[in-house]
């Protein structure tokens, strides 16, 4: 996998806009940073579903890579009660998935000793969690996480 060096002007675009309207930040250096935040309740074998609360950051001038922070709530999963994990880690834009040569997807990798890695396809206005080998997951549910605005 090969990280984007160019992309067309219309998928730059798209990703700037998509990052402007969600809360323009000073990081802790001063610098102008930009996020995006994708909400959205999948599948899950064990509970009713679980909401994944997912925000991307990065700087003003970057649109390809960043840091994210991650909120997954597992309904009902222990004793009738809620379970909430948090994840944080980086993440950068990609392209290319097997169906879709020109597709672009965000891959996140956690922090920590042993970082979980999880790949999103981009939609414009919401993400697709991707399964193994960056193939939307094959069950028929829905596992879309949409851009609060």
């Amino acid at each position: 996998m090969k990280r984007i060096v160019v992309l067309g002007s219309f998928l730059l675009l798209a990703l700037g806009l998509g990052a402007c309207g969600n809360g323009g930040e000073k990081s802790a250096g001063g610098q102008d940073t930009v996020s995006r935040r994708y909400v959205g309740t999948i599948p899950a074998a064990d509970c009713p579903g679980i909401v994944m609360d997912l925000t991307l950051r990065n700087a003003a001038g970057d649109s390809l890579a960043g840091d994210f922070a991650l909120s997954m709530t597992y309904l009902e999963a222990e004793d009738g009660k809620d379970v909430t994990f948090d994840e944080a880690g980086a993440w950068s834009a990609l392209k290319g998935v097997p169906s879709d040569g020109a597709a672009v997807y965000y891959r996140l990798v956690g922090a920590g000793d042993r970082p979980d890695t999880m790949n999103f396809l981009w939609l414009g206005d919401s993400v697709v969690m991707l399964g193994a080998g960056l193939e939307r997951i094959p069950t028929g549910l829905n596992y879309t996480l949409v851009l609060q605005k």
